[in-house]
């Protein structure tokens, strides 16, 4: 399987294509997916380019779409063939964000804390996905992991919208794994 990987200490010049054996079979609550898509984002930026530490030979990129190609027992809401992408916290499944501070807040974050998805296969935990929005190509829906937590951030955290306040609730689905309705953005 191709990758691409990166050199510490980073720089826009160092990442290099690396060939790696195929990715293992899901365990316990896993899944693996078929990468389709990747896309940056300025956090992607940071790391290639050397601006945030990173470990050697790092797979980067945090955003990425795919489709299940195998799902192990203790995997409730996905089956081989759905379309998925890479979720930006993958242990914060739901209630109140972890309490973490400085490098601590990425140490699971694909393409930083942990290896993302520049490459063609990925395994890990169902968490680190969640449904691709329907209608989406696999570009777009790549393109909405970090946006999403950007813009879920700005309106929980900066300016304190909670569900039910005026026109912003169909935006909080920006955190949510529900593809109980089709969002038109």
């Amino acid at each position: 399987m191709n990758a691409a990987s990166l050199r510490q200490p980073g720089g826009l010049d160092r990442p290099e294509l690396a060939e790696l054996e195929e990715p293992r079979a899901p365990g316990r609550g896993e899944v693996t997916v078929r990468i389709r898509a990747s896309s940056t984002n300025y956090h992607d930026y940071l790391i290639v380019s050397g601006k945030a530490p990173i470990a050697d030979k790092l797979i980067p990129l945090m955003d990425g779409a795919g489709d299940v190609i195998a799902v192990e027992e203790g995997v409730s809401g996905y089956r081989v063939g759905d379309r998925v992408i890479s979720t930006f916290f993958p242990e914060w499944v739901d209630g109140e964000p972890p309490n973490l501070f400085g490098r601590q807040i990425f140490a699971s974050v694909p393409g930083d804390g942990v290896d993302g998805y520049a490459r063609q296969y990925v395994t890990a935990q169902a968490s680190a996905f969640a449904p691709a929005p329907k209608g989406f190509s696999y570009a777009e829906s790549a393109s909405l992991v970090c946006a999403r937590v950007t813009a879920w951030r700005a309106l929980t955290i900066e300016a304190h919208v909670k569900a039910g306040d005026g026109d912003f609730t169909d935006l909080i689905w920006i955190n949510t794994r529900s593809t109980e309705r089709e969002y038109p953005f």
